[in-house]
């Protein structure tokens, strides 16, 4: 720690400088208009270049920069789809200067402006050798928008969203060029307002990622955040552009910007929204084939079950493979779509509904934007359901001409209701996938054996309604508070500063009243599961910005600071069994009540320094250094570097480069940097637990080693490179920037397994594994055409990635997981789809396939190389043979906004996937349980004839051969995501009836179609939920619906 002291003593020295060193200046005012409308343009940033002089425009475009130094100045306005604008006025001491803007609209984005959650320092996007991504409330206000995540979805090269399932607010999976780590999280760092927040999927010390038992799906606290409230998100995509973030930011970081308020009068915005949730999904039929031996007794039991009883049974299940052998006659094949037929049909209709109000404004001096939202989503099964309630209150003042202060609040209070679903008997999608393809007779839903855990043709033996008994419930409160100051004493010098606290509270429970589940000794007395959990995420942030003019043409930007993070989470649980009726309460419980406590803490503490060199506004080079010492270390490993390099060059401005309408603007820029990824909370320690033993007959307390520790554990360690250019062509009616990256993640954490004889646990956290990530992104945006009375945008993103696993370690196995689908292996691809290949030859030509008809193929395998742990390389062989990637190889996005008339506008989003292969666990599911219960539903390789031969195949590898290769498919997809028409009031109407100025109508749709070959529901979705790092595949896995709504919108 004591690396950080001559950090923190100059950036006190460099804040404390006095405001009597300051030399009176002059003021510089005026107004930003659009060029084409004329209109103001509010939101600019307006900035004298060399000085740390600026501001943004009001309401009405107007801005005011007091305490200018005297003498000739530059200004400079920015604002994202606009081209820069610059402007050259004389400051004369104690006088007020005049000076205006007409912005052309543009599609390169080069005057947008990233403001750095450590730094507190606004950037202009020229200035950065990073291709940094923006996502604007503007862009928002007509899509269909029901959570955080759908913000990023489609939005971004090289940010993939996966949305993991279709239940109310759940999680989802969040990528940013490719993986990084094999053990630690893979997403990104989050901060609002400069504030790091929790993106934790996680539920509790035992409760696991997915909830109390509800199988596999998560909560994020991504989603928490109301997407009302955002203004921008910046997309830092990795170590290049995040370097100074320091020991978290590997995996890129998140930037979002809440609203602020404008000086002018108060400005009100209300909203309504409506609409519908549909389950638009086909789900594959099941199928029973049997022979009929007696067609004059019934052919189903009261359980719904083909009746083959007794000596002399009169009808037999007759599977295909059995009918293939000669072993049986398919005289009869019936099938139900039994997901679309009551009584199994377990979906209804949902709804949602929003409404909210805001307000902002103020004067010179103070400025506001409060806002309330209120949310309310019921869910397509009964069971689910989201209550949510946001409030926010920001303010910016400016306490004296040289000192800014923004203080930042939110509020977020949500209840959630959440059924079972993915890996759970529980699960109504499964117990209709596996039904019986028959409906329920009146005899058999009389019959005394229609109990719960019984009811006829079901495949677990539960009725949609029977599993409303078992919810979990999650109750969250959770406050994000922030404060940034911004102290400017001297015209070169500025200091800033920054507290925050995100802190929630949550509470998971479930309960099931005695008799509701009469099923088994656990569940039939009742039962009570409750986790309450308090995480609090302290960031502090210091820095001294010295802007100065070395020589002519030459600006110096040297910035200098500390940061600290503190991350603690406790929690505490019970369980108990045998409670009393009504009762909703641990202490009610009679048997196998158990306690648990959890604790987490990790502290970062840095230091940092950036360095940045502009000529003539127009290259810019920049050098920066990051130190970090973490808590979760190793004893013996101490501190932490972390470089930084970007150069910036827009080349057509340039006095050498022609002038041609054809090329407007092009800019060169490139980038390198290090970031990290801490362990995990006690990784690096040794950890002792009690056990009872017996000792001279009684038993005594003891401790047994339970964690081996490592005290040189370090974190990982990311390094990346990155290169490209952003061009406009057509008077930047046109743009293009593309990007190639490169970065390798060193000292990745794998769990070494330690020799027996060591007389230590079975496995140790060590730094070995290397991970390499690299591809090219490319993002176009076009004005197509602008009439009076017709406008079109288009944008389309692009990207590529290629994943690979360098090193493991010496005398590491290969990481195998997902039932053997999916492994870690060295040469690969991370979480690559491996199995074994067989091949089948319908010998006799009927059309089914006998086991003896399909074989092992020996003749593929895969040549590994393997380290010894002496180091020495060596060759081997595996009968395994590489099937594909789990992450998308490319992917691309279209979107476009379509206004006539100049109040209807059409908007629409497309986004393909390819290069990804998923497990469809589904099936092979409901093939290897329907085979054991032939007698039930089954899937059509088991009991449909006009099975494909490859379905046939690959459900007898499964389950003769002991190979699932054949249920890993490819998952390509293009998805119509988004789709609305937006009715604003004509100008005409709007003069005559006040109460629609401002005022638009929005019909819009959500999940609208999906075109691919995967032969399951859905092939994004993922059975354990968004916290799995690269499991993939679905396991009755519920997937997305589609969301139909209206909205109203009133701003005056």
């Amino acid at each position: 720690m004591s690396n950080l002291r001559w950090l923190l003593a100059t950036a006190l020295l460099l804040t404390g400088l006095p405001a009597a060193a300051y030399a009176q200046g002059g003021t510089i005012t005026g107004q930003v208009v659009n060029q084409d409308t004329q209109a103001p343009l509010s939101g600019v940033q307006v900035f004298v270049t060399g000085t740390n002089r600026g501001t943004l425009t009001n309401q009405e475009g107007r801005f005011l920069i007091p305490n200018v130094p005297a003498g000739q100045q530059v200004v400079r306005a920015s604002l994202i789809g606009f081209a820069q604008g610059e402007q050259r006025v004389n400051v004369t001491a104690g006088e007020t200067a005049t000076v205006s803007f007409s912005l052309r609209t543009s599609a390169v984005e080069l005057g947008g402006v990233v403001v750095s959650a450590v730094t507190g320092q606004a950037q202009r996007k020229r200035e950065l050798g990073t291709n940094t991504a923006s996502i604007n409330a503007t862009d928002l206000e007509m899509a269909p928008i029901t959570k955080m995540a759908d913000v990023l979805t489609g939005r971004a090269a090289g940010v993939t969203l996966q949305g993991v399932a279709g239940t109310t607010g759940t999680a989802q999976r969040i990528r940013i060029r490719g993986a990084n780590s094999i053990s630690l999280s893979n997403e990104p760092l989050i901060y609002v307002d400069g504030v790091q927040v929790s993106n934790s999927t996680s539920t509790g010390s035992v409760g696991g990622s997915g909830g109390i038992g509800v199988g596999g799906q998560d909560v994020s606290r991504l989603n928490d955040l109301n997407p009302e409230d955002i203004q921008n998100i910046e997309v830092l995509k990795g170590p290049a552009a995040s370097a100074l973030y320091g020991t978290a930011a590997a995996n890129g970081v998140l930037l979002i910007t809440t609203k602020k308020g404008r000086a002018g009068t108060p400005r009100w915005r209300a909203y309504v929204e409506g609409g519908q949730l549909k389950d638009v999904n086909e789900y594959p039929d099941v199928f029973l084939s049997y022979q009929v031996n007696d067609p004059t007794r019934p052919a189903f039991t009261d359980f719904g079950r083909l009746n083959t009883g007794g000596t002399s049974p009169a009808y037999r299940a007759c599977p295909n493979v059995d009918a293939a052998r000669g072993l049986c006659r398919q005289d009869e094949v019936i099938s139900l779509d039994a997901v679309r037929t009551a009584p199994y049909d377990p979906f209804q209709t949902g709804n949602r509904q929003k409404y909210g109000l805001s307000v902002s404004g103020g004067g010179d001096a103070v400025t506001y934007y409060l806002s309330g939202d209120m949310e309310d989503e019921q869910g397509v099964f009964s069971t689910n359901r989201l209550d949510k309630m946001s409030l926010r209150a920001n303010m910016n003042a400016k306490v004296l001409s040289n000192l800014d202060v923004q203080v930042t609040s939110g509020y977020i209070k949500s209840d959630l209701a959440l059924n079972s679903n993915d890996n759970s008997i529980f699960s109504s999608i499964i117990n209709a996938m596996l039904a019986t393809p028959i409906v329920p007779t009146e005899e058999m839903l009389a019959a005394p054996t229609n109990t719960v855990g019984n009811r006829p043709g079901t495949g677990f033996g539960y009725f949609p309604e029977d599993l409303e008994k078992i919810v979990v419930f999650q109750d969250v409160d959770r406050y994000i508070l922030g404060s940034t100051a911004s102290y400017r004493p001297l015209s070169w010098l500025s200091a800033n500063a920054n507290v925050g606290l995100d802190f929630f509270t949550r509470w998971d429970q479930r309960t099931v009243q005695p008799g509701e589940l009469p099923i088994a000794a656990t569940w039939t007395p009742g039962q009570r599961w409750a986790i309450r959990s308090n995480l609090y995420n302290w960031t502090a942030n210091s820095s001294a910005v010295a802007t100065t003019e070395p020589m002519e043409d030459i600006v110096s930007t040297s910035t200098l600071g500390v940061s600290y993070n503190r991350s603690l989470d406790r929690n505490t649980e019970c369980f108990g069994v045998g409670i009393v009726v009504g009762t909703n309460s641990c202490s009610a419980a009679s048997s196998l009540f158990s306690v648990g406590e959890g604790f987490a803490e990790t502290i970062t503490v840095g230091g940092f320094f950036q360095q940045q060199f502009g000529w003539r506004d127009r290259v810019f080079l920049a050098g920066s250094i990051r130190g970090d010492n973490n808590s979760a270390f190793g004893q013996d490993f101490g501190f932490i570097y972390y470089p930084g390099a970007s150069l910036s060059w827009v080349v057509t401005e340039e006095p050498f480069f022609p002038q041609t309408s054809v090329l407007s603007n092009l800019r060169l820029r490139t980038s390198y940097g290090t970031s990290g990824q801490r362990p995990n909370f006690r990784d690096a320690v040794t950890l002792l637990e009690p056990v009872s033993v017996a000792r001279s007959g009684s038993d005594v307390s003891a401790v047994q080693l339970s964690r081996t520790g490592n005290p040189d554990l370090k974190p990982e360690r990311t390094t990346e490179y990155e290169v490209g250019f952003d061009a406009g062509f057509l008077q930047d009616r046109l743009s293009f920037d593309f990007t190639y990256f490169n970065k390798e993640s060193r000292d990745a954490l794998v769990a070494r397994r330690l020799a027996p004889s060591f007389g230590l646990t079975t496995s140790q956290w060590q730094n070995l594994g290397s991970i390499r990530n690299w591809g090219t992104e490319l993002g176009v945006n076009a004005r197509v055409f602008e009439l009076p009375r017709a406008a079109l945008n288009m944008r389309l993103s692009a990207s590529t990635l290629d994943n690979q696993i360098e090193e493991l370690g010496a005398g590491v196995e290969p990481i195998i997981f997902n039932r053997g689908n999916q492994r870690h292996q060295e040469g690969f691809p991370t979480g690559g789809f491996f199995g074994q290949p067989y091949t089948y030859t319908d010998a006799d030509g009927n059309g089914l396939l006998s086991p003896s008809e399909v074989r092992m193929d020996t003749t593929q395998f895969t040549v590994i190389r393997r380290t010894r742990l002496d180091g020495t390389e060596f060759m081997d062989t595996i009968p395994e043979v590489f099937l594909g990637r789990a992450l998308p190889t490319n992917t691309q996005s279209l979107s476009a906004d379509l206004t006539l008339f100049r109040y209807i506008t059409l908007s629409t989003l497309f986004e393909r996937r390819a290069g990804m292969y998923t497990l469809n666990d589904t099936e092979r599911f409901r093939c290897a349980t329907g085979f054991n219960r032939v007698n039930r539903g089954n899937c059509p390789a088991v009991s449909d004839p006009n099975a494909s031969l490859d379905d046939q195949a690959r459900f007898i590898a499964a389950r003769f051969l002991g190979t699932t290769s054949g249920y890993v498919e490819k998952a390509d997809f293009i998805k119509w995501r988004e789709f609305s028409v937006t009715l604003g009031a004509p100008e005409q109407l709007s003069r005559n009836l006040r109460a629609l100025q401002g005022a638009s109508l929005t019909l819009s749709g959500r999940n609208l179609a999906t075109w691919t070959d995967y032969t399951g529901v859905d092939p994004e979705i993922n059975e354990t939920g968004g916290s799995s790092n690269f499991t993939q595949g679905e396991f009755n896995t519920q997937p997305p619906v589609r969301y139909m709504t209206i909205r109203l919108n009133f701003t005056f």
